[in-house]
């Protein structure tokens, strides 16, 4: 899954959306047809003034706040066509989770619209926080596909038949080979046994997330009741997503650690 848009991103974007907007088009077009005529004083000008309503629109804090909303907006369209993708492979559990947290998602966005400062910290928030809960489900499905194909009962009678010729083989190189074939067939189980925990592991992630926000609309209802105007910093909802965005990043790092350590992903 593409990463959230980085600085250098979010700097093309702005450079992109302030020579592509009408008034730069319309007077940038202008000076490049008047510059092969005898008017080529004038398109000379056209061009220096579009270079320097580019430069101006580059530098201004209002069209680089706009730009990082256009880019965030996209991805958050992304996201949402993904889960609608993803949604007819899940488990109807997992995929109501999802449906759950998108929706909390866009009431705290609505309700955050009325704080138009903090907006952008809290939809950046929300959009990295989605993406990692998508990444969680994407694993869970691949986790349980995997799952599904094996047949752990079969791997414990083949434990149970290999321990019993161990036990009653009297030869110590056949028993050491035994004891082998037993050290590599309980080590499949414990793996199908983590594999189910990383499995229920998610599920609660996601259920933690979903419940979490149910808690921040309630604060969010509260902060604007006070007409000042919420700081993003000292802002405790924002500070809340912040943390929650952090606890499931760690659970998909270590997720990722230990799966790859046991050959699983």
């Amino acid at each position: 899954m593409a990463p959230l848009p980085g600085r250098d991103q979010l700097l093309k974007e702005v450079i992109i959306r302030a020579v592509a907007s009408p008034l730069s088009l319309l007077v940038g077009a202008t000076g490049l047809l008047l510059l092969p005529g005898p008017a080529w004083p004038a398109g000379l000008t056209a061009l220096a003034v579009d270079a320097v309503y580019i430069w101006t629109r580059i530098r201004n804090q209002e069209h680089a706040e706009a730009s990082s909303e256009a880019m965030i907006g996209r991805r958050w369209r992304d996201l949402i066509q993904r889960l609608e993708e993803l949604s007819a492979a899940l488990d109807p559990d997992t995929s109501a989770a999802l449906s759950g947290i998108v929706e909390a998602q866009e009431r705290l966005l609505g309700m955050y619209s009325a704080k138009a400062r903090t907006l952008p910290n809290t939809q950046t928030e929300l959009t990295s926080l989605l993406q990692h809960c998508l990444s969680l489900a994407e694993k869970r499905q691949q986790l349980q596909s995997f799952l599904a194909t094996c047949r752990p009962q079969e791997v414990q009678r083949e434990v149970a038949q290999l321990q019993r010729r161990e036990e009653t083989c009297h030869d110590a190189v056949t028993q050491q080979l035994y004891r082998q074939a037993l050290d590599q067939k309980r080590e499949e189980l414990e793996n199908y046994v983590r594999l189910e925990e990383s499995i229920q592991r998610i599920d609660g992630q996601l259920a933690a997330v979903r419940c979490t926000f149910d808690n921040m609309l309630s604060k969010v209802i509260r902060i604007h009741t006070i007409d000042t105007a919420a700081d993003p910093v000292s802002d405790p909802v924002f500070t809340e997503l912040n943390q929650m965005t952090r606890r499931v990043e760690a659970l998909e790092a270590s997720l990722n650690e230990t799966l790859t350590l046991r050959g699983a992903v």
